[in-house]
């Protein structure tokens, strides 16, 4: 029997990295049949947990009003003590300060800091730092830990780096060839095309805008760039349609909106290249290691959680930040790969991202902090 009884608490489970690391901690401790919980506003994601053992408790905790944050501190108190929970796990700054607010006694506490987070105000540093304020701290790359320490004057002991993780053995199953098929007509995906996938929800500090202008430079007449991700930010999105329009990219771009694993799995499967050019640092950036584990070539910026993702690779992958200049060649180098070139690069980093960024890695390492917590 473990020594813990834990809850996480995300404000939403709709989509996103956050998400998926909440839900894959989850369902590996329901696996080995250990209860746990879950509070959260709600979302999609819910479905995908095993309800035996995980129990999902919904509050407004994705609210962004400070003076809301007492009453939901109480709300979060009284379940932690209904259900004699003694370790609290944060995933968001928000949540963090919920907990800030309440005794903690009886618990102990773990944040996760999957981001660096921006702010130059004195309020907004200190709403940043809400994370901090825990028992354990992790972070999910070496970037974020760095960042972290230098940002916010914390100990580097007392930061643990637990990498975010994808799930290699979903990745080597086999994509049913009738599902592929149906998908890639419902979207009008020509295979027969260069195939750009730039898997990223839409939002401005990802990049698609300037990408457009990348694009134009091609000049590859059998060139189709496919945009995955979440539309929600809907006046972004907009510009983005927009300057398609203007730019008379329509026939070589389509935004194909939120997908599911296995959508974005096809789309892995069949791209000559996927692409990673956020304006600013990510924490990790998933999209590259889900790229590269089905062995379709990347091309990022090289910075931040990414560059620790690609340090041990071909320089082919990685591009200096912001270089828009220079993206073309590097594109069209890799789009024009020959197949014993593309090997030649590929090589071994199956087996890298196994030893270093797979979801059966996080999710141990996880529990054993969990377990490694002195009560």
């Amino acid at each position: 029997m473990s020594s813990f009884n834990l809850v996480q608490i995300v404000p939403f489970l709709q989509s996103g990295g956050v998400e998926r690391g909440t839900v894959d901690v989850a369902n590996f401790l329901s696996e080995k049949k250990i209860k746990n919980f879950i509070i959260t506003t709600g979302g999609r994601m819910i479905k995908e947990l095993d309800d035996n053992f995980t129990h999902v408790h919904q509050l407004p905790i994705s609210s962004k009003n400070f003076f809301f944050y007492p009453f939901l501190a109480s709300k979060i108190n009284k379940f932690i003590s209904a259900n004699n929970i003694n370790l609290v796990h944060v995933r968001s700054r928000g949540p963090a300060w919920m907990i800030n607010l309440m005794s903690k006694n009886n618990i102990k506490t773990i944040s996760t800091f999957h981001n660096v987070y921006g702010g130059i105000s004195y309020l907004k540093k200190m709403y940043n730092k809400g994370l901090s304020r825990m028992d354990y701290l992790v972070a999910i790359s070496d970037h974020v830990k760095e960042t972290v320490v230098e940002k916010y004057n914390i100990a580097a002991e007392k930061i643990s780096v637990i990498n975010r993780g994808i799930d290699t053995d979903y990745y080597k199953k086999k994509v049913d060839d009738t599902k592929k098929n149906e998908f890639l007509h419902t979207h009008q995906v020509d295979k027969s095309k260069k195939i750009i996938l730039f898997p990223a929800r839409l939002t401005s500090w990802k990049g698609q805008l300037e990408f457009l202008d990348v694009i134009n430079k091609l000049n590859l007449q059998n060139l189709l760039v496919l945009f995955a991700g979440d539309t929600k930010n809907e006046s972004y999105t907009q510009l983005v349609r927009n300057k398609i329009n203007k730019e008379n990219l329509s026939i070589k771009c389509k935004i194909l909106g939120s997908l599911n694993q296995e959508e974005m799995k096809i789309l892995y499967q069949i791209a000559d290249v996927s692409v990673s050019f956020p304006l600013r640092a990510e924490g990790f950036g998933r999209t590259i290691c889900e790229s590269l584990y089905l062995n379709t070539p990347v091309l990022a910026f090289d910075y931040g959680g990414v560059k620790n993702q690609l340090e041990n690779l071909s320089d082919l992958f990685k591009s200096k930040p912001h270089d828009y200049k220079n993206l073309p060649n590097k594109i069209n180098l890799i789009l024009n790969l020959k197949q014993d070139e593309k090997k030649a690069a590929l090589q071994n980093v199956q087996s890298l991202i196994e030893n270093n960024f797979s979801k059966k890695n996080m999710v141990n390492k996880y529990l054993e902090l969990y377990e490694s917590v002195k009560f």
